[in-house]
């Protein structure tokens, strides 16, 4: 059986889903995900279990807020109930917010057996959170034909976005 190699393609994929109708919720649940991480890395008193409880949490919350908030706009919009349909169509497309946040929940989960500290699945949670936020970057860059000029600068840019969240959570006690 041959093995696919890893690319940022892949991951991006995988992340949002094939052919994904909300990758603005699949990043934007990247962002969220990354400043949960970020904001409990500053707290010494988090065990990696109850990091890992908090972080799947909030993102099975915003995606709730999110599907919530879908249909209350279309029932309003459209003037009509809500159905079982609606509901099967919003909670699957509302669906790549929560499982954005599951890479990043991968170092937390090493660090409940032990493989990783809790300082540092902390971290390196955090560091994969603003490492797939570059990798939206140069997938999407790559896709609208940029250059590397480009697909570096977009790459950049999306990380320096995930280094903010990251630099307002530690500036922010």
């Amino acid at each position: 059986m041959a093995t696919e190699a890893i690319s940022v393609k892949h991951v991006a994929s995988r992340v949002a889903g094939k052919r994904s109708p909300n990758l603005p919720g699949a990043i934007y649940g990247t962002i969220v995900a990354t400043a949960v991480v970020a904001g409990l890395g500053e707290r010494a008193s988090v065990s990696p279990p109850r990091a890992l409880a908090i972080l799947l949490a909030s993102g099975v919350f915003f995606w709730a807020a999110h599907v919530y908030a879908s249909l209350l706009a279309q029932r309003i919009e459209g003037h009509r109930r809500t159905n079982r349909g609606d509901l099967r169509r919003a909670l699957a497309r509302e669906w790549p917010l929560f499982y954005s946040s599951l890479p990043i929940a991968v170092p937390l989960a090493l660090a409940w057996p032990g493989v990783l500290g809790g300082h540092l699945a902390l971290g390196f949670a955090t560091f994969v959170g603003v490492l797939t936020l570059a990798a939206w970057g140069i997938r999407f860059s790559r896709r609208e034909g940029y250059g590397a000029t480009g697909i570096v600068a977009a790459a950049s840019i999306n990380a320096g976005v995930g280094l903010l969240i990251v630099g307002l959570k530690v500036a922010i006690p």
